[in-house]
């Protein structure tokens, strides 16, 4: 199963403080990730991607760079990751499922224009949805779609939702309400082909100045993929050459979102509950709103009995 990380700040940061240099960095979850619902695909091998906006730039599309190779394997990323500066990046390391080929245009986040998207799970059952999915979707969206993932269509879904994807910002309440939309299409679908099989959708998408994530799963009895965020005023190395999240002050300056924490400091990390939306404002704001759908379960207790760094494969299911 994949993952995931995204990340927004006031003052830029260097890509390598977030994706390569932390403890349990991005790159080493592509080899050494501890909270996959599955036992089945261990790594996270099949190419990588990270995306990023050009402070100088902030309503200019993002930079994406997308590669075939395993994250740890690809000395471009660390070159890049040591020189680029950004507030707000994307990087995702992908477990392919089966029927989805290792290729570049199948490689997380992708972009439109300014919105940048990537997603942690599976829509269960997929090619029997795929035809009604891609009929809601309109031409100028359709043929922007390169891949043949569950997880680009899914964007292409969400795109659909927003009244003028092309704009060069948004109000978050509305990627929010598109995200919700896009979640609420996929089950509906689901329901009408006839599938019982629960998805997991750990969405993200920003358009440069907001992020709005999900973490969510179809089945109130089932966990959900594994999400987590951390704030602070700075996100810095100490001396003991440990990344820790600063809170020097009560307003938040620092987000990160992650599939697992980055860092083995457990006081530094909130688990991010089943079935709930998180947003990160333009001001560096954090704002959770709990999915209260049919399958919201707000009696759920799932947390792990042990420490989340000693924890692997949990639960087994299939394939991502």
């Amino acid at each position: 199963m994949c993952r995931w990380i995204c990340f927004k700040a006031k003052a830029p940061v260097l890509l390598a403080d977030l994706l390569t240099r932390p403890s349990h960095s991005i790159i080493n979850q592509s080899f050494d990730c501890r909270l996959r619902l599955d036992e089945v695909r261990p790594l996270n091998g099949d190419g990588f991607g990270v995306g990023w906006y050009d402070p100088a730039e902030p309503f200019e599309p993002p930079c994406v760079f997308t590669s075939v190779l395993p994250a740890w394997n690809n000395p471009n990323l660390s070159r890049l990751a040591a020189k680029i500066k950004s507030n707000l990046v994307f990087c995702h390391v992908r477990a392919a499922s089966s029927g989805f080929p290792i290729s570049e245009s199948n490689c997380h986040p992708w972009s439109y224009g300014n919105l940048m998207f990537q997603h942690n799970g599976y829509v269960a059952g997929f090619n029997k949805i795929k035809r009604a999915l891609q009929a809601l979707i309109p031409d100028d969206i359709y043929h922007h779609i390169h891949g043949n993932t569950d997880s680009e269509w899914s964007f292409g879904l969400f795109l659909t939702q927003l009244d003028d994807p092309l704009r060069t910002q948004f109000v978050p309440d509305e990627l929010k309400g598109a995200l919700l939309k896009t979640v609420t299409i996929l089950n509906q679908l689901a329901t009408s082909a006839g599938i019982d099989t629960p998805s997991l959708l750990n969405f993200a998408v920003t358009d440069g100045r907001s992020i709005v994530c999900t973490r969510y799963t179809n089945c109130s009895d089932r966990e959900a993929a594994s999400l987590y965020w951390s704030s602070g005023s700075k996100f810095t190395c100490d001396e003991n050459n440990e990344y820790q999240m600063h809170k020097a002050a009560k307003k938040e300056d620092i987000v990160i979102i992650s599939s697992e924490p980055l860092t083995f400091t457990k006081s530094d990390w909130c688990k991010i509950p089943d079935n709930t939306l998180f947003m990160v404002t333009p001001n560096v704001n954090v704002l959770l709103f709990p999915i209260e759908d049919e399958h919201w379960n707000p009696k759920a207790d799932r947390e792990p009995e042990v420490p989340w760094w000693t924890v692997a494969g949990r639960i087994r299911s299939g394939t991502e």
